[in-house]
C-alpha cells in the first residue's frame, strides 16, 4: 500500500514551524506495513492545494493531510478534498454539537465561523477530536482512502492513536504488501564499520536493511515484506537476522525499535537498585537533565553538579588544586577525581562525570576540539574513558552525554554477566 501524507500551512514554508506532524504519521505508516512515497508541503493557497490534493490521489492508494481544518476562509482542506472527488459537502449535526460543547465547557460564546468545522464531505466517516474543535474525516472512493486530520500536533496524535489506527488495520487488505520493519540501535561505531562487518546482510532476497546515521547513534533498519498470512515468517527472518547482527556488533547494539539509551540505563540501574550521580562540566547538565526525562527517575538518580569552572571542581567535588594545575580541566586525572567526589558526596553507587572540549575555540595541538573523558566511579574503582569526537559544539555534547550514559550500560551489563 503506498501512501502520501499532504501537509497544509503557510508557517511550515516560512520556517516557523517544524513539521513533526509528517515526521509522526510516517512512523507510524511505516510501522503498519504502509510505504510512504511522498511528503507534500503545501501553503494557505486553495489553487496550490486543489492541485497537490490531485496529483496525491492520482498517484497513491492512500493520502494523508495534515492542517487546513480550522474556521478561517484559508482552512479549505476539506471543501478542496470533496471538490477532487466529487462529492458534497453536508453537516455533521453531531460534530457541531460537539463543537458547541467545547465552547460551552470553557464558558465562551461559540464564533459562527466555527460551524464551518462540522461540514464534511459527504459519506465521510467523522473523527472525533475531544481536544479541540476540528474532527477529522476518512473517506473512500474508487479505492482511494483520504484520512483528514487537524494540523496541531496535540490534536492530531491522539485522534491517530485512538481512531486512524484501528481504521487502517480494516481498510488493509490482507492481501496487500506489508512491511515489517525493526530497528537496531548502535553507539560506538561508524556507518562504513557497520557496513564493512554486514556487507553480506544488506543484499538478502527476504529482506532489506539500511543504515541510517542519527546525531548521537546509528540505527540499523532492517525490513521484510509481507502479507499479512506470511507476517509470522517475515517476523522470522528479521529475528534471526538480528541474532545474527548482536552476534557481530557484540555490546555495540544498545537498544531496538523505541527504546532509548537513557530508558535501558535507567532500567538496569532499577533491577539492580542501583544509585547513579553526575559530575558534568563541558555537558553543562545535559546528562543529569537526560536521566531525569525518564520516568521514575528518583529511584536511581540521586543529584549531580554542574562544575563548569575549576573553583567549582574543587569546592564541590574535590578535584585537587595540582590536578587542575599539573592536568588541566580537561584529563583523565581530573574526570576520574570528579567522578569519585560526587559519588562521595551524595553517597551513590554510581558517580559518572564529563569534561571534555566541545568547542569552537578552546582547543590546542595537544587537546583538540572535541576531546573528551568520561569517569565512571564504582564500587570496585574509577574507570576513564578518552574519546575524541568530531563535529560542531551541540554534536560533542550530545555524543559525550551518549558515551556517558554507554559506559554506565556496559558496566551494568558486565555486572550482570558476573553474577
Amino acid at each position: 500500500m503506498k501512501a502520501e501524507i499532504v501537509s497544509t500551512g503557510t508557517e511550515l514554508l516560512l520556517g516557523e514551524t517544524l513539521n513533526t506532524s509528517a515526521h509522526f504519521l510516517t512512523g507510524k505508516l511505516s510501522a503498519l506495513g504502509i510505504e510512504v512515497d511522498y511528503h507534500t508541503t503545501v501553503g494557505d493557497n486553495p489553487e496550490r492545494l486543489e492541485q497537490v490534493l490531485r496529483q496525491a490521489i492520482g498517484r497513491t492508494d492512500l493520502l494523508v493531510t495534515t492542517g487546513g481544518l480550522g474556521p478561517t476562509v484559508d482552512d479549505l482542506t476539506k471543501e478542496l478534498v470533496a471538490k477532487v472527488l466529487d462529492l458534497k459537502m453536508e453537516l455533521d449535526p453531531s460534530s457541531l454539537e460537539q463543537i458547541k460543547k467545547f465552547f460551552g465547557r470553557r464558558k465562551a460564546p461559540m464564533p459562527l465561523n466555527n460551524e464551518k468545522q462540522a461540514y464534511f464531505p459527504e459519506t465521510s466517516k467523522i473523527l472525533p477530536n475531544p481536544i479541540g474543535t476540528a474532527p477529522g474525516a476518512i473517506i473512500e472512493k474508487n479505492g482511494k482512502t483520504v484520512i483528514i486530520l487537524p494540523g496541531p500536533p496535540f490534536e492530531m496524535t491522539p485522534m491517530y492513536e485512538n481512531y486512524v489506527y484501528s481504521e487502517l488495520q480494516k481498510i488493509m487488505d490482507p492481501k496487500v504488501e506489508r512491511m515489517n520493519e525493526r530497528v537496531l540501535k548502535v553507539f560506538g561505531m561508524g556507518e562504513s564499520a557497520i557496513e564493512e562487518v554486514l556487507a553480506d546482510l544488506m543484499n538478502l532476497s527476504n529482506m532489506s536493511m539500511s543504515l541510517l546515521a542519527k546525531r548521537a547513534e546509528m540505527h540499523i533498519r532492517l525490513v521484510a515484506r509481507s502479507s499479512k498470512k506470511t507476517s509470522e515468517e517475515a517476523g522470522e527472518v528479521l529475528n534471526r537476522a538480528e541474532k545474527e547482527i548482536r552476534l557481530r556488533l557484540g555490546d555495540k547494539v544498545f537498544g531496538r525499535d523505541q527504546e532509548t539509551m537513557i530508558g535501558i540505563v535507567g532500567q538496569l540501574l532499577k533491577n539492580r537498585k542501583s544509585t547513579i550521580s553526575t559530575a558534568e562540566s563541558c555537558t553543562g547538565g545535559l546528562l543529569g537533565a537526560g536521566l531525569t526525562q525518564e520516568p521514575g527517575s528518583s529511584e536511581f538518580y540521586v543529584g549531580g553538579v554542574v562544575s563548569y569552572s575549576n573553583s567549582v571542581k574543587q569546592g564541590l567535588l574535590g578535584v585537587s588544586e595540582e590536578s587542575l594545575s599539573k592536568y588541566g580541566a580537561v584529563s583523565e586525572v581530573v574526570a576520574k577525581e570528579m567522578a569519585e567526589g560526587i559519588r562521595s558526596q551524595v553517597g551513590s553507587d554510581l558517580g559518572i562525570s564529563t569534561t571534555g572540549i566541545a568547542g569552537p575555540d578552546g582547543g590546542s595541538d595537544q587537546k583538540p576540539v572535541g576531546l573528551v573523558y568520561v569517569g565512571l566511579a564504582t564500587p570496585e574503582g574509577v574507570q576513564v574513558e578518552k574519546i575524541q569526537f568530531y563535529g560542531e559544539r551541540e554534536s560533542v555534547r550530545q555524543l559525550t552525554v551518549q558515551a556517558a550514559l554507554n559506559k554506565v550500560r556496559i558496566y551494568m551489563l558486565n555486572l550482570e554477566r558476573r553474577l
